[in-house]
């Protein structure tokens, strides 16, 4: 798995065991809420410039294989040795786009600071600055 893929998803787990955890380990990660709210914003930077960074990898890879005259053969696992029908082209990374991986973590984020709220850790206006920082809304029904 990527790198900043596998990052959000363990934030977004974390933030989600905060949701339904007895209160007094609520507060005591409430009392770290900036450390979490900080992993939060650099996760969703680092999904944001996933693309970017793939691109300077890919060619980068290119360039080197190109100019250096890369050939790696496949493994053939008859004969044991070099395959006879390998090309001797290196394989260049294949982009994956993040699916749904951004939406699951402001979720969990916007879930815990929710619970921070309802037991009163977190007043209104804190509760918009900290949905604010990471990039969504309240939903009034939420607030009831």
């Amino acid at each position: 798995m990527i790198y900043t893929f596998e990052k959000s998803d363990l934030i977004t787990k974390q933030l989600r065991k905060f949701t339904t955890a007895y209160t007094h380990h609520v507060v005591g990660q409430y009392a770290n809420i900036d450390f979490w709210i900080n992993e939060v914003v650099t996760s969703l930077k680092a999904i944001d410039e996933h693309k970017k960074r793939f691109d300077k990898l890919y060619t980068a890879q290119k360039e080197w294989t190109e100019d250096h005259g890369t050939v790696i053969h496949e493994y053939c696992f008859i004969c044991n040795g070099r395959c006879e029908f390998s090309n001797g082209k290196p394989s260049l990374p294949v982009y994956k786009q993040e699916k749904g991986l951004r939406k699951e973590l402001v979720d969990a984020a916007y879930f815990f600071l929710l619970r921070c709220f309802r037991i009163g850790l977190l007043t209104r206006e804190e509760l918009k600055q900290k949905c604010d920082t990471i990039g969504t809304s309240i939903d009034p029904n939420d607030l009831e």
